[in-house]
This record gives structure tokens, C-alpha cells and sequence, in this order.
């Protein structure tokens, strides 16, 4: 029993912070959004509701309860739901095939240990880490609203909460019964998230289609909006039935985890190092790969971040496919809907040009949801440099003919082509968008701004890199990072309204990023020059950091 009340510990130890870190970006969202549109009263819900039935339908937007009503359905029935049900998908995929593709599970079962008790140790630290996210999130929402005055009367947050507690659940045990049975934490992630993406679309398209209605019920997401629970309360009968069959699911684990043999270590190459293997290949990254301990790095450090990049910049490049045509549907009304926000709101938006698509994509996407984007890849990125030490597997990378200078070089690298590939998703998503939807932007317009994206990433995961370098702890490493995303955001944005803040905006990276409004402006020749010399000024500072210190472990 002490074993098994400890690794249910460790379980929650490793993966509590992770939940923690979307519960805070999902309550900075929901206080942002009440912020912009509290004081705007019935102008938002207006333009909510012209809006096209597909837009409000497969969002779940309902203004019913006027602005609380309809942030809270916003957060409740599309963006919160994501981030728990991608808390799940992530719990339920490493649970066993995690720690097979680690090499640890040969640790954990050397101990007297059943299987089964393992996977229930695991299997109980998922749901309640996915019950203390639901929680938090749940408080955050309600704090949100209540510091900006509203009121939370007539608007049952818990008991949505509760909708998108069972739908999330459903969705990891999903992942835990696919990656149990297979040893994939891949293929059990992609399987879920796959599931997921198909299910949201079709809650939201189905019931608009005559004589489809009724089908939109095999979805599972349509359960986290049915019934109306913001409105209404719990609608058990869903929840219960929805929630049977996660734990159905969670029983196909247990079966599949006894009727198979373990595997110890990577079971197939990730699909990078399969590619950077290939002798075609290998004379063009030779530069990039080395020799002997240090081949490989690159591609194994983009490998080992594959989730988050096929997560950040996949949505990227949907989101930035699908606005132009967005922007189409409501270029009537919603320039003249953005004019009528305070500067202190449109600051956070760069001051976009809403009755324009290139205003419409910067205040949209590349504002805020962007840089979002390129920041979680790319600092993720920069700490890999930190977490091989935090590990111990940089141990095993010296115990080979390396040094340590090729594999912060190479780590850094790593870093950058992360960086440049989300930049180039949001660039062929906005390009598709442009040339299907007839949106009239300059594609040089558009290349420049993928490419200062790009390098606004390189530049955080550059500053990540170099704390991880500094200490050797991801922690900080990852703080750092995140920090001067934060601070460099709020700095670059709120310089327009505030002159004090304008000598200090240009120590920030965003000013170079997007102070210039190069989809709607171009290119200004000296800002992508400042954001690469810092780049590689702060990496080589990192590496030079890196060898002389003794490093951890």
C-alpha cells in the first residue's frame, strides 16, 4: 500500500504543475475578456449576435444572461474545455506508455508491484488532477466575474464545470485505453486529440443541418453545452451516461495493460528522427547533427517536443486558415463594433484596423493568440537544455565523444527551427486563407509577418536557453522565459496610451514584433535584424554560461 500511496504522489508531483500553469491561462483569458467587455455592456452582445450561426453555434456563445452569461459560455463551452480535455489527453497518453518510452516502467515494476496497481495509481492521479484543474478553473471563472462587478446570479458555472469534467475525463481515458493497449504515448495523444477536434466540429455543424439535429448526440462535446447547465444546473442523465463510459474505457486499459508485453525505451523512431536519418537528408543538417554523441540532438530535442508543436502550431495555422473567411462573414459590422472600445482595450490589439483584413488578422490572431503560440514551443524548447541536467540524461550525452559547446549549439537550434516552424504554419495558414477567401493582402506582407513571429519565438526560447544554461533548473528556465513574454507583452502594448512606458517599450521584443503592424505595413528592415542579433548574442551567452559551470547530478 505505501508503494502504491507513492507513486500515486510522484504521479501528481510530475504533473500537477503543468494543469496548474492552463488553469491560470484559462483565468487570465476569462478576466481579460470580462475586462474588455464589461464596460461595453449590450455593443458586445450585439455584435455577438450578428455573428454567423455556425461562429455562435459551434463556439456555444449565449447571451441570454447578457455579458456574464456569454463570457462564461465562451470559456465554458469552447476555449476551457480544450485546455482541461488536453490536461486529460495528456495524463491518460503518459500514464503507462509514458513511462515505457522513458525506460522507467522496468523500475517500477522491479518493485512488488502488480500491473494493475500500477495503472490504478496512475489512472487515480489523472482524475484528480483533472478534478483539482476542474476546481481551480471553476474559482477563476467566478473571481473574473466578480472583480469587475458583475454578477455570478442565474449563471451556474459549477454545474458547467461539471459538464466539462465528465466530457474532459472521457476524452483522457480515451488516451489512456489507446496507449495502453499499443505502448504509444503518441498514438494514444493523437488518437484522443484526433477524436476531440472531430467531436467539437460536429456539435457545432450538425444542428444546423436540416434533419441532422438528432445526430449531433454521438458527439461528446455537445454533452458539455446540453441542456443549457449554465442556464439550467447539471443534467445528470448526460453526465452519468457520459462518465459510465469513460470508466468503461478506463476497464479496456486494464485488460489491454495484463494481455500485452511491456516494451522498455522508444518503441518506433518519432517521425523527425526517422526523416533526419535518411542518408538524402543527412549532408544538409551534418552541420546541425555533428558526430558521434552529439548526432541526433536537434532532431531529438524537436522530437521530444512534437505535442506542443503539433497542438500550438496546428491550431495556429486552423485559426489563421479559417479567419479570413471568418472576416468576410462580419467586414459589415465589425470595424465599426471595434471602434467603439477605449484605447486601453485596442492597446492590447496593437490598435488594429478591424474594417480591414490584415487590421482584422493582427488584432485577432497575431496580437495575442500568436505569440501565445510561438512562446509554448519555443520555451519549451529553450529549457530542453536544462531538463537533459534536471534528468541526468546529459550524463549519458557526455558519456560519447561531445562537447559541451556542439550540444548547446545544437539545443539552440533546435530552439529556432521550432520557433520558424509555428511561424510558418501561421504563414501558409494566412496565405491559404487570403487566396481562397479572396482577401486582397500582400503575400510579402504576410511572409513578414511569419517571420518576425518566428523570431519573436527564437528570441524567448533564446532567453529560456540562457537561464537553463545559468542554472541548470527548467523551473527557471521556463519562469524566465514566460516572464519576458509577460512583461514584454504589457510594456510593447500599453506604450500607445501610456508615454512613459515608450522608452521602455523598445527593450521589449514584441516592439520589434509587431509595433510596426507588418501585415498591414510590411516590413521595417531593422526589427527582424534586432530580434536575430539578440538571439544569437543571448544563446551565445548561454553556451558559454553552460561550459563553465560544473553541471547538476
Amino acid at each position: 500500500m505505501m508503494l502504491l500511496q507513492t507513486l500515486y504522489l510522484k504521479s501528481l508531483r510530475d504533473r500537477w504543475l503543468g494543469a496548474v500553469i492552463g488553469v491560470l491561462a484559462l483565468t487570465a483569458t476569462a478576466l481579460m475578456s470580462m475586462w474588455a467587455y464589461a464596460g461595453v455592456g449590450d455593443s458586445v452582445i450585439s455584435f455577438f449576435d450578428q455573428m454567423p450561426d455556425f461562429y455562435r453555434t459551434t463556439i456555444g456563445l449565449s447571451s441570454s444572461g447578457g455579458v456574464t452569461t456569454l463570457m462564461m459560455s465562451m470559456m465554458l463551452n469552447f476555449l476551457g474545455p480544450f485546455v482541461i480535455a488536453g490536461i486529460a489527453i495528456s495524463l491518460g497518453a503518459a500514464a503507462i506508455a509514458g513511462e515505457e518510452r522513458t525506460g522507467t516502467l522496468d523500475i517500477l515494476t522491479t518493485a512488488p508491484r502488480s500491473r494493475r496497481r500500477l495503472l490504478w495509481s496512475k489512472t487515480a492521479a489523472m482524475i484528480t488532477v483533472l478534478i483539482g484543474a476542474s476546481l481551480l478553473s471553476w474559482a477563476g471563472y467566478a473571481l473574473s466575474v466578480v472583480v469587475f462587478g458583475e454578477s455570478l446570479a442565474g449563471v451556474d458555472v459549477g454545474a458547467a464545470t461539471i459538464h466539462v469534467l465528465a466530457v474532459a475525463l472521457l476524452f483522457g481515458a480515451i488516451a489512456l485505453a489507446v496507449s495502453t493497449g499499443t505502448g504509444q504515448q503518441a498514438l494514444g495523444s493523437g488518437a484522443a486529440a484526433g477524436v476531440l477536434v472531430v467531436s467539437f466540429l460536429l456539435s457545432g455543424i450538425l444542428p444546423l443541418i436540416s434533419g441532422w439535429e438528432d445526430w449531433a448526440r454521438i458527439s461528446p462535446w455537445y454533452y458539455i453545452g446540453h441542456g443549457q447547465p449554465l442556464d439550467n444546473g447539471v443534467q445528470w442523465a448526460p453526465v452519468l451516461v457520459i462518465t459510465g463510459i469513460a470508466i468503461a474505457l478506463i476497464g479496456v486499459a486494464f485488460v489491454a495493460l495484463d494481455a500485452r508485453d511491456l516494451r522498455s525505451g522508444e518503441a518506433r523512431l518519432p517521425i523527425l528522427e526517422r526523416i533526419t536519418s535518411d542518408p538524402r537528408v543527412a549532408r544538409a543538417l551534418v552541420m546541425l547533427r555533428g558526430r558521434s554523441g552529439a548526432r541526433g540532438v536537434v532532431g531529438l530535442t524537436l522530437a521530444e517536443g512534437r505535442a506542443a508543436l503539433i497542438v500550438a502550431g496546428g491550431g495556429i495555422f486552423v485559426m489563421c486558415a479559417v479567419m479570413g473567411f471568418l472576416f468576410l462573414a462580419m467586414s459589415d459590422f465589425v470595424g465599426q463594433f471595434a471602434a467603439s472600445f477605449p484605447d486601453s482595450i485596442m492597446a492590447l490589439v496593437g490598435f488594429a484596423d478591424y474594417s480591414t483584413p490584415e487590421g482584422w488578422y493582427s488584432g485577432e490572431v497575431l496580437s495575442i493568440v500568436a505569440p501565445v503560440a510561438v512562446a509554448v514551443v519555443a520555451i519549451g524548447r529553450g529549457t530542453s537544455l536544462a531538463v537533459e541536467e534536471r534528468t541526468r540524461r546529459a550524463s549519458l550525452i557526455f558519456g560519447n565523444p561531445v562537447s559541451r559547446v556542439a550540444v548547446g549549439w545544437r539545443k539552440l537550434a533546435a530552439t529556432v527551427l521550432a520557433s520558424f516552424a509555428v511561424g510558418a504554419l501561421a504563414g501558409a495558414g494566412m496565405a491559404l486563407s487570403n487566396l481562397f477567401a479572396g482577401l486582397g493582402m500582400s503575400w510579402g506582407n504576410i511572409a513578414a509577418a511569419a517571420l518576425l513571429l518566428a523570431l519573436l519565438g527564437a528570441t524567448l526560447g533564446a532567453v529560456a536557453f540562457l537561464a537553463g544554461a545559468l542554472t541548470g533548473d527548467p523551473a527557471i528556465a521556463n519562469a524566465a522565459g514566460t516572464g519576458v513574454a509577460v512583461v514584454g507583452w504589457a510594456i510593447a502594448s500599453f506604450a500607445g496610451i501610456n508615454a512613459a512606458l515608450e522608452p521602455w517599450a523598445r527593450l521589449s521584443p514584441f516592439f520589434y514584433y509587431s509595433s510596426h503592424l507588418p501585415l498591414e505595413n510590411g516590413l521595417t528592415w531593422w526589427h527582424p535584424l534586432v530580434l536575430a542579433g539578440t538571439t544569437a548574442v543571448l544563446g551565445a551567452l548561454g553556451v558559454w554560461a553552460y561550459t563553465r559551470r560544473d553541471l547538476k547530478g
